[in-house]
């Protein structure tokens, strides 16, 4: 059965204001269905939704109510998006109101539900939700809900008259053509269709969030223009460097020139690469230039020297094996390493890699087991081997005698992370024979703390006794020690670094002499990160 809507031919009858005429045609085919259909099924109505609606079995054109219950069952999805609803039957017919329908009569033209656009999400169960949406999707919804109740303001200069408004004869016109599209040239490829449509939805909404603050976001508002955008996304990314992100949110100030990320990425690392990022497969995205810089930084922190070591040797090996989606065990390293019958940094593709380990302190490297895995692995050249096995010889012969020329860049690194819960934090070393306790302390109930050093006899309860067994002990009774303390803490939404400065003392056996002045600074609060560095001059 068709049914068309016609205006009345002035020829046929006197003119009606708002009067149309419906013609139904049905064809031979259709006859009988239709009447095999019984009155009473086309009349009896079922509810539908949790409204206590009702609707008509069939998909009657004349069911005036029932469409008029699907239009506000839409409505209401609409202003309910949390909520799932089910509307009207999907085989009914439902409005769409048009310029067509007036001023000649009040009586919109009806069509059929599959003619109208999948975009209108009528005769369906729909609960909200961006995940299972897409990025157009997304965006229609929400402009959507915001506008669909929108009223258009008459003005002043309309030429509706009020006559006219009072009687109801002013008609909008609600066209659902689909989308606007509009053609943006995108040359950006970190710009997608999620970040653009995110981007978009805060016209409408500023409180939306994305699935993560990041290149994708910064660049979409950088080529819409939207600064306030722009400065929030690097407003949220400062507030979370991680080890997930710090290695793009690097290279992103870096391709917008924003210092201000650079910088706090850099300083992030500066504090976790060794303790964080080292244990993260994201190590492998870390640039070239970064580690360099980072590992030549005097703020590095790091709990001794082997540590950087080993984040290196991870590093390099993510580097030679790309296509690894896990981090590799430090035994799977080491063996990697060891199988090599060339010296790795004398090959050609080993070369570029030299100055990485220039940067390195592995004088500071004294553990015999870690000497040991220094000469299994095929990475560093011969002479540079015996050239740290000579220098620790000479240095145990002499007393403990360093040869130092840049205390800066050739002090031996202790570090400790000191937490909020604790209120003393130590560590025993031990340099040549000499055994030190590093602590740090918190004084009572205030936000003071102290840092110093102090000298053991080899046979102190403090010293375990593994190492008393294998490490070698001095019987020397004074060690000139020159030492410097940085505390590094975050306050005031930045990391701040106080330092000792540079400090030469003898250190005796005796109670009076064998402790350092205390440091002590005041208004830290934790995460604290203390970094004792010590070498012993002639």
């Amino acid at each position: 059965m068709h049914i068309q809507w016609s205006n009345l031919s002035s020829r046929n009858m006197p003119f009606r204001p708002h009067t149309r005429l419906m013609f139904i045609t049905s064809h031979n085919s259709q006859q009988n269905s239709t009447r095999s259909v019984s009155a009473h099924s086309q009349c009896q109505r079922t509810q539908a939704g949790h409204t206590n609606r009702w609707q008509l079995a069939g998909a009657l054109g004349s069911d005036l109510l029932g469409q008029a219950q699907v239009r506000r069952a839409e409505e209401f999805g609409g202003k309910s998006a949390d909520r799932k609803i089910k509307s009207a039957d999907p085989m009914g017919l439902h409005w769409h109101e048009d310029a067509t329908s007036c001023p000649q009569s009040p009586l919109p033209r009806l069509i059929h539900p599959l003619s109208a656009s999948r975009r209108t999400r009528f005769c369906k169960d729909v609960t909200w939700s961006s995940k299972l949406d897409t990025p157009e999707e997304q965006f229609f919804i929400l402009s959507r809900r915001l506008t669909q109740n929108a009223k258009p303001a008459i003005g002043k200069d309309s030429r509706v008259n009020r006559t006219q408004r009072e009687r109801g004869l002013v008609y909008r016109k609600w066209h659902l053509s689909g989308p606007l599209i509009l053609r943006l040239p995108v040359k950006d490829a970190s710009i997608n269709k999620e970040a653009l449509s995110f981007s978009l939805r805060t016209l409408y909404d500023p409180e939306e969030r994305p699935s993560e603050w990041g290149e994708a976001v910064l660049s979409t508002a950088a080529l819409l223009g939207m600064s306030n955008l722009f400065q929030k996304c690097l407003k949220e990314m400062l507030a979370n460097i991680s080890s997930l992100t710090v290695c793009s949110f690097h290279r992103v100030s870096c391709k917008f020139k924003e210092t201000v990320l650079q910088r706090a990425c850099e300083r992030w690392l500066e504090l976790f690469l060794v303790t964080e990022l080292s244990f993260h497969i994201k190590l492998r995205d870390l640039p070239f230039d970064l580690l360099l810089q980072t590992l030549l930084s005097p703020r590095l922190f790091t709990s001794n020297e082997y540590e950087v070591l080993r984040a290196v040797l991870c590093w390099l090996y993510l580097q030679l094996n790309p296509p690894r989606q896990t981090l590799p065990a430090h035994s799977t390293i080491i063996t990697f390493f060891s199988k090599e019958t060339t010296i790795f940094l004398e090959q050609p593709q080993g070369q570029k890699y030299i100055t990485i380990f220039q940067a390195l302190r592995l004088h500071g490297i004294t553990e015999w087991q870690h000497l040991q895995e220094l000469q299994n692995i095929r990475v560093l050249p011969e002479s540079w081997l015996l050239h740290i096995l000579s220098n620790h010889y000479h240095t145990l012969y002499s007393g403990g005698d360093m040869v130092l020329t840049d205390f800066s860049k050739q002090a031996i690194r202790f570090g400790m992370m000191f937490d909020r819960e604790q209120e003393c934090c130590t560590q025993t070393i031990s340099i040549y024979g000499f055994y030190f306790l590093l602590q740090a302390t918190k004084m009572g109930e205030s936000d003071t703390y102290s840092f110093s050093i102090e000298r053991l006899r080899h046979w102190d309860p403090a010293v375990c006794q593994s190492s008393i067994v294998s490490r070698p002990y001095s019987v020397r009774s004074d060690r000139s020690v020159c030492y410097h303390i940085t505390v590094q803490s975050y306050a005031s939404g930045e990391w701040q670094e106080h330092s000792s400065g540079t400090v030469n003392q003898e250190f005796g056996l005796c109670k009076r002499r064998s402790r350092s002045k205390p440091f002590q600074i005041e208004g830290l609060s934790s995460p604290i990160l203390v970094t004792f560095a010590l070498a012993f001059p002639f």
